[in-house]
């Protein structure tokens, strides 16, 4: 019988392929996390020559608006003006009951004239009193008497002099007058009615100058130096009017996040009305024509990368940043002129750029978010 064989050992065989196997197991090897996900700020892009013209749609209002109410209380005896009447400086719109008043001007006129009496009288024995008292016909102490009996006469008539003036202002006051012209916005009172002291019972509005206001975004309002004209346009009536800025406030309204801008109107026809809507135009001087091509961005926008500048164009599609090469233009008050791969409408990072990556995902931070921030 022939020798058997001998076997092979089979653990050198077996230990690789498990290796094979475990590895096969395992799967591919995971990916690197992705940047985690930053929040920025960022603005849009105005065309470089956009300043040109912008639009806002506004309601016209009284540039000057006024409550009037009585001083005094009383019954209202009459009524003289109505509801959108014109009226001009010191017409009269209503009318108190003044009985009461007047017989109280009647009354102190009375202590008045008598108290002029005495104080003549006390004046005449004051005079007369010193000269005796330097001749010694009289004491010292009868004396000291008048000059007391004149100080206390002429006390009592500049009291009721004081109260007399008192009492005809408020007659004066039972008769409600307009102080400008204006024309009547609210009437809130009727004959035989009884009303007290400071309820407004007209509204008067001043309409020869119509005032508008707008919300501006922050985009235009670091342009306010280069505004040159305002346009107005009333659909309604059909007509253009000239407009200027009024005001312009610096403190942004936390709803709208936009300045409040005050454009004033002159309305010599007074054809416009409060509560129109209006179309308002602003027209803005344009940049040097070798910057045509140039954005203004804020200063923050701009970083560098390996030594050249750029800025960060956000994709809102994706979330997602991109970087973006930019020639550096003139140094402005507003911020920095650039130009590169980038279009009106687009937005750029202005806050937080110094973390990013190259298509790196962001979250825009909300109006919410801004004002979160600065409880």
């Amino acid at each position: 019988m022939p020798p058997l064989a001998p076997r092979r050992p089979w653990f050198p065989f077996v230990f690789p392929l498990l290796a094979v196997l475990l590895g096969a197991c395992g799967g591919p090897p995971e990916p690197e996390p992705e940047p985690r996900v930053r929040p920025v700020m960022a603005v849009e892009l105005e065309s470089p020559t956009g300043l040109a013209a912008r639009s806002f749609s506004a309601r016209a209002e009284a540039a000057e608006r006024t409550g009037l109410a009585f001083r005094v209380s009383g019954q209202v005896v009459s009524v003289r003006a109505d509801l959108g009447d014109y009226v001009s400086t010191g017409t009269e719109l209503a009318r108190l009951d003044d009985r009461d008043y007047r017989l109280k001007v009647r009354e102190l006129e009375g202590q008045l004239a008598a108290a002029e009496g005495k104080l003549t009288e006390a004046r005449a024995n004051f005079e007369r009193g010193r000269t005796l008292v330097a001749d010694g016909t009289i004491s010292r102490a009868d004396f000291d008497r008048l000059q007391a009996g004149f100080q206390q006469a002429r006390g009592q008539r500049d009291a009721l002099a004081e109260g007399l003036a008192t009492a005809r202002a408020a007659l004066e006051d039972t008769v409600l007058r307009a102080p400008f012209n204006a024309h009547v916005a609210v009437r809130a009172v009727e004959p035989f009615e009884q009303v007290s002291p400071q309820r407004v019972v007209f509204v008067l509005d001043r309409l020869d100058v119509i005032e508008l206001r707008v919300g501006m975004p922050e985009t235009l309002v670091v342009h306010r130096e280069r505004l040159t004209a305002v346009d107005v346009h009333f659909a309604a009536l059909g007509r253009d009017y000239a407009g200027h800025v009024r005001a312009i406030g610096v403190d942004v309204d936390e709803d709208t996040q936009t300045y409040p801008v005050r454009i004033a109107v002159q309305n010599p026809d007074r054809r416009i009305l409060p509560g129109m809507t209006a179309r308002v135009d602003f027209r803005a001087a344009m940049p040097e024509a070798h910057l045509a091509d140039y954005f203004l961005v804020p200063l923050t926008a701009v970083t560098e990368y390996r030594g050249d500048p750029h800025v960060w164009r956000l994709d809102e599609a994706d979330e997602r940043v991109h970087r973006v090469p930019v020639s550096l233009g003139p140094l402005e008050r507003e911020g920095m002129r650039v130009r590169g791969d980038l279009q009106p409408g687009q937005r750029v990072v202005v806050a937080g750029v110094q973390h990013l990556e190259e298509g790196q995902r962001v979250r825009l931070l909300t109006e919410d978010d801004i004002r979160g921030a600065r409880r």
